[in-house]
C-alpha cells in the first residue's frame, strides 16, 4: 500500500509540475508583454526649454540702449510686450544678432 500512496504522490506532483510549469511560462510571457507595453508608454525625456534673449528692433530704452526680452517661446510666436508705455507687436525670429542675443522684429511698424 505505501508504494501505492507514493507512486500516486508521484504522480500527482509531477502533474502539479507540468500544470504550474506551463501556467508559470503563460505568466512570464503575459508579464514580459505588459512590461512591454508600459515600458513604450513611458514620457519621453523631453528637453527643458532654454531661455533665449531676445533684442526688440527698432526700440530704445530710456537711457538710449535697445531693449531687450527673455523668454523660452519658440520662433514664430508673437509677442505684445510694453515698451516706454506702449503694448508694440514683435515676431520672435532665429536672426541671431552680433551681440548673441536674437532679433525680434516689430509687426507695429512695418
Amino acid at each position: 500500500m505505501p508504494v501505492l500512496v507514493s507512486l500516486a504522490l508521484d504522480k500527482g506532483l509531477d502533474l502539479l509540475g507540468t500544470a504550474v510549469g506551463q501556467g508559470l511560462l503563460v505568466v512570464l510571457l503575459i508579464t514580459a508583454a505588459v512590461i512591454a507595453w508600459l515600458w513604450s508608454r513611458r514620457p519621453v525625456d523631453a528637453v527643458p526649454p532654454r531661455v533665449r534673449q531676445f533684442t526688440l528692433l527698432r526700440t530704445e530704452d530710456s537711457d538710449g540702449s535697445p531693449v531687450r526680452y527673455e523668454t523660452t517661446l519658440p520662433t514664430g510666436t508673437t509677442i505684445a510686450p510694453w515698451v516706454n508705455g506702449h503694448q508694440r507687436h514683435y515676431i520672435l525670429t532665429d536672426g541671431q544678432l552680433a551681440d548673441g542675443s536674437f532679433a525680434a522684429e516689430p509687426l507695429d511698424h512695418l
